[in-house]
């Protein structure tokens, strides 16, 4: 029995001497785990905070390393045309969408260099862009040189519009295009017969001259889209309608004069859209990227024989096709 107690307490003893030491060894373990999971430096700080999305092509154009909020740059660029699904249709649903999903971003700007377009595809767009301001996400309308008609169009919805002070912009109205090339037909012997079911079946036909009839029909329809277009500006920009109806006879304006007559909010830069945006975002500091589409890896082999792709082709000659048209300046189309 004494023999059983002095053993218990030279295992005490020892124990109690051993103690620390797994202690200290515990200790030192933790320290070293919770030194390797901190940032190393300033760089990879930033690089666990760097915007990435595997929808779209992110580049940075100024780099915050204090936040990882961001102001998202969409470019709208070009002629605005049908083509839903390759186009800058497609490409601007599937951006704003990334945009408003993350939330580290904080605002949008639309960067808009545009002369317009398809009537159609341009209230497409203003549709898209009146879906994300749901989101409760502010968005500002840069016009880089130009935002005229249908560029116009797609930016009322913005909260604020900024303009470079070489910028033309205005042309709201509608302009209608109808070709007539019977006269090319019977110079080259080709005759034709048209079989209709009413009178006004063919009337946008370029086979003949539009009849008067067909004419009148054809400008109650532009008087109409005319008349959406003054009212979408006029909500926008918060306007009168009549003082947007005196603005909307179809001419351009530069940027000092768009600033007077209140189409735009401010004359200034990208560096400016990018104030304003963080401002009307309550954000102090924010990175500044560009969303951009991710091409497709398969090369359009009938493009490539002749050196120009199928959309370029589509876009330099579309203003010749009948239609309607929220557009400015009509690209040529050298035809052979």
């Amino acid at each position: 029995m004494v023999r059983g107690v002095i053993v218990m307490k030279k295992l005490i003893a020892v124990a109690v001497l051993i103690m620390p030491f797994l202690f200290s060894g515990c200790a030192s373990i933790g320290r070293q785990k919770a030194v390797a999971t901190q940032p190393q430096s300033v760089l990879a700080a930033f690089r666990s905070r760097e915007f990435k999305n595997d929808s779209v092509n992110v580049v940075y154009l100024q780099k915050s390393t204090a936040t990882a909020d961001v102001v998202a740059v969409i470019s709208i660029s070009g002629e605005i045309g049908e083509e839903e699904d390759s186009s800058m249709i497609g490409n601007l649903k599937m951006m704003l969408r990334v945009a408003r999903e993350d939330y580290r971003v904080k605002a949008v700007i639309l960067k808009v260099q545009s002369p317009g377009g398809s009537v159609n595809a341009s209230d497409l767009m203003w549709n898209e862009v009146m879906k994300f301001k749901k989101s409760g996400k502010p968005v500002v309308a840069f016009f880089n040189g130009m935002a005229a008609s249908g560029g116009y169009y797609i930016s009322v919805p913005a909260d604020k519009i900024v303009a470079t002070p070489e910028t033309e912009t205005g042309s709201i109205g509608v302009i209608m295009y109808v070709s007539d090339i019977s006269g090319k037909l019977k110079k080259e012997g080709v005759k034709y017969t048209v079989i209709k079911s009413g009178a006004n079946k063919d009337m946008l036909s370029p086979l003949g001259p539009p009849t008067k009839e067909a004419m009148e029909i054809m400008k109650k329809i532009i008087d109409s889209s005319y008349e959406r277009f003054v009212q979408k500006v006029a909500q926008g920009r918060h306007m009168d309608s009549s003082i947007v109806r005196i603005l909307a006879d179809g001419r351009i304006y530069d940027a000092e004069q768009a600033l007077k007559h209140k189409l735009i909010d401010q004359i200034g830069y990208i560096e400016d859209s990018f104030d304003v945006a963080k401002t009307l975002a309550s954000v102090n500091d924010a990175s500044l990227i560009e969303l951009k589409s991710k091409k497709s890896a398969v090369p359009d082999f009938f493009a490539m024989l002749n050196g120009k792709s199928s959309m370029d082709i589509d876009r330099q000659c579309f203003p010749l096709r009948n239609g309607l048209y929220f557009l400015w300046k009509v690209s040529d189309c050298n035809l052979k």
